[in-house]
């Protein structure tokens, strides 16, 4: 149902049999359709006023009415349950007349419904998901997000309706205070209408309403469940309580006035005479303004009403409690809860920022640069509902003080560094692109996010072997606060399974005063290798004493899921070399990404094929594309994940999340080119040289750990 921000006045469901086959209850003959109708049909109309309701504490009168007035679409679904206590007889009723007005006729066709002529039987609304006592009670009022300021489009995810009926072939007839002729127990969600204005300029992101009662109260005043006083079916209603409620915001833009719309539980709201219920609106930079409210008598904010609060009074809040692992409740933000599969989880978090960068606001602004960074590609942008995404404060003794390194031709790469205490102990390498830190304690942060905030709609996951099979199989992104051009991945790998089934740590240093720099760092490290598994594509390096050990190295990885984007090459350069082996040269038709070669455009789109020099080396490796992110991803041509790179993100993603049934890498191919067709991907003219600007050097190689599993798969052990 789409909702509008108008008031319901009364509604009249008027209930009329002729379903074939079914004894009809006795009532009076004119209630009853003729019987030319071939199947019950059910007719509600939302007749109403447009009256308004202020909650404005400073006046005695405070008078609610019926919710949001309802328009039905297409597909609408209200349910009729003879046995509430179970779905095994509820029926469907589908919307057949009345799409865009508000009086709809909902007609069952599945069947004759027998058991709805009984004298007991409740409607539910949405019939999409409550369909009897037990989805009624488990629905949950946490997770909202409105998109877009005064867009209402939400609630119909969130708006609920229960009603007994005593009587099926009357008239039904209810409004705000009582149900006349044959129902009753009228039970319907609020909502909580939120008009702010003068708020300095700002991006919101979140609303959260919370009240703190005077003493002799509760101040978990708010339930997050719909609850019932007399209910059916072997479970107690469902009685979670909170002090305050949250509500997502999503492309509000810059404003400094809001409209915004909250459902609420069925069950009143008590506020008592010396409470305080305080509206709290957060920045996108983690910036938040309070508006306080004192409560001078006692409101209850009852279950079926529209309830508006205003605020014009701001205050900037100063945060004392920063570190998301001392006080995760607010040091722990949910970027986003993925909505397809189980979710791959991804951990943000930054090293080198004191306590002045979160109350100006940098850390934040860094953390959602950095969300925003490694999904602005593909795969990942059209993949992006596969993730949980949580970014967790990390506090540091100091701000990071190591200066970037300039050497010889002015080229910067790296830093020096200084003597600043870091959370994650990040330290350079002056003159290359290295950045190494503390591992383990990036893992315990990221321990702590999925523990804090990783259930259902950022509630705690309190299983500690989920989390830490969760944080073990999980992406850490660590935010450098150094200007320089340096990244590094911890790639941790593990036997068991064949799509990189551990952990990596993407360091990422800000880049040297450059977005892009700092874009395109992000993507490759985090992107590429923390959560892709795959291995540089640049060369440079010679080997001089080759052995086929390499080559078997490689095989393991790709066997496990690691590296898919290089092959062992063998051919004229390294005849030309002086090598002398009885081998076989390597082609497109023994490559590892053979099968994506011949049929599927790649050649011609992205110039997919064999070309030597990758793995770091000029020679005995070779890459599937002349350039990619994975090779030189400051060149124009560089920005793009290749064929075989974006089909190892993809399975690994897939498997990661419980999205695929392939049994293997290489039997997924189909699902993966039905994927990849779907989305578009932007390369610029080809060519077959890296260039590094300004005399900057390729990003460092991974740092390869290996380790083994650990309580029944939940945790790794380092190895080497």
């Amino acid at each position: 149902m789409k909702r509008h921000n108008k008031i319901i006045g009364t509604i009249a469901a008027l209930i009329a049999t002729g379903c074939t086959g079914i004894t009809e209850p006795e009532t009076p003959a004119e209630n009853i359709d003729s019987a030319e109708e071939t199947g019950m049909t059910i007719t509600v109309g939302l007749p109403g006023g447009e009256t308004d309701t202020r909650l404005d504490f400073a006046e005695v009168d405070f008078e609610g009415r019926r919710a949001i007035r309802t328009y039905w679409e297409k597909g609408d679904i209200i349910i009729a349950n003879a046995d509430p206590s179970t779905s095994s007889h509820a029926y469907s009723f589908n919307l057949s007349e009345g799409e865009g007005t508000s009086t709809g006729t909902f007609k069952c066709n599945a069947g004759s419904p027998q058991s709805l002529t009984s004298n007991a039987w409740t409607i539910y609304l949405p019939g999409s998901s409550v369909k009897c006592e037990a989805d009624y009670l488990n629905h949950t009022y946490t997770g909202q997000v409105q998109k877009g300021n005064g867009n209402m489009d939400h609630l119909k995810e969130f708006h609920t309706l229960r009603m007994r009926c005593t009587d099926l072939a009357t008239s039904i007839r209810f409004n705000d205070s009582y149900i006349e002729l044959s129902g009753e127990n009228l039970d319907e969600s609020s909502c909580l209408k939120f008009i702010l204005n003068g708020l300095p300029e700002t991006t919101p992101v979140e609303i959260t309403v919370s009240y703190t009662a005077p003493n002799g109260y509760s101040s978990s005043c708010f339930s997050t469940h719909n609850r019932l006083t007399e209910w059916f079916g072997g479970r107690s209603p469902v009685n979670t309580t909170s002090s305050k409620m949250t509500l997502g915001l999503e492309d509000f833009g810059t404003c400094s006035d809001i409209e915004a719309y909250m459902m609420m539980s069925n069950y009143p709201v008590y506020l008592h005479n010396g409470g305080k219920l305080k509206v709290t609106v957060t920045s996108d930079q983690g910036v938040r303004y309070n508006c306080i409210k004192s409560m001078t008598r006692d409101v209850t904010l009852q279950g079926g009403r529209f309830h508006t609060i205003t605020c014009k009074e701001w205050e900037k809040e100063t945060i004392s409690n920063f570190d998301g692992f001392d006080h995760p409740e607010d040091g722990i933000i949910v970027l986003q809860e993925a909505s397809a599969g189980s979710g791959a989880d991804i951990v943000i978090m930054g090293d080198g920022f004191a306590e002045d960068k979160f109350e100006d606001g940098t850390y934040a602004e860094i953390m959602t640069k950095a969300y925003d960074d490694f999904f602005s590609v593909e795969p990942y942008r059209s993949l992006k509902d596969y993730f949980n995404v949580y970014y967790i404060n990390a506090v540091s003794k100091d701000n990071h003080d190591a200066e970037p390194y300039f050497g010889m031709g002015g080229a910067q790469n790296g830093a020096v560094n200084g003597s600043a205490t870091t959370v994650f102990n990040t330290t350079f390498t002056p003159g290359t692109t290295s950045i190494t830190g503390d591992d383990s304690m990036a893992l315990e942060y990221a321990m702590q996010a999925i523990r804090t905030k990783g259930g259902k709609n950022g509630t705690a996951c309190t299983d500690e072997n989920e989390v830490s099979y969760r944080a073990n199989r999980a992406l850490m992104i660590v935010m450098v606060n150094v200007q320089c051009h340096a990244g590094t991945c911890s790639l941790v790998w593990t036997t068991g399974s064949d799509y990189g089934n551990a952990y990596s740590v993407a360091y990422t240093a800000l880049g040297n005063n450059s977005e892009e720099q700092r874009r395109w760092t992000t993507i490759h490290e985090a992107g590429g290798h923390g959560f892709g598994k795959l291995g540089d594509e640049y060369g440079g390096l010679k080997i001089t004493g080759f052995n086929t050990g390499a080559w078997h190295n490689l095989d393991i990885y790709h066997q496990l899921g690691i590296h898919r984007n290089i092959n062992e090459y063998w051919g004229p350069e390294e005849r030309a070399d002086g090598w002398s082996l009885p081998w076989e040269d390597t082609t497109e038709d023994n490559v590892y990404w053979s099968e994506l070669l011949g049929g599927y455009g790649y050649e011609e789109s992205e110039g997919l094929g064999v070309y030597r020099g990758g793995y770091t080396y000029e020679n005995f490796f070779c890459r599937p594309t002349p350039n990619s992110v994975m090779r030189s991803q400051f060149s124009n041509d560089g920005k793009f994940f290749n064929a075989i790179s974006r089909w190892a993100i993809w399975y690994r993603l897939m498997k990661l999340s419980g999205c695929t049934n392939a049994s293997d890498f290489k039997s997924s191919l189909n699902e993966f080119i039905a994927f990849d067709s779907t989305i578009s991907i932007e390369t610029e003219p080809l060519t077959r040289s890296a260039v590094y600007d300004n005399g900057m050097l390729p990003l460092a190689p991974p740092v390869m750990i290996q380790a083994e599993w650990t309580d029944g798969g939940t945790s790794l052990r380092t190895i080497r």
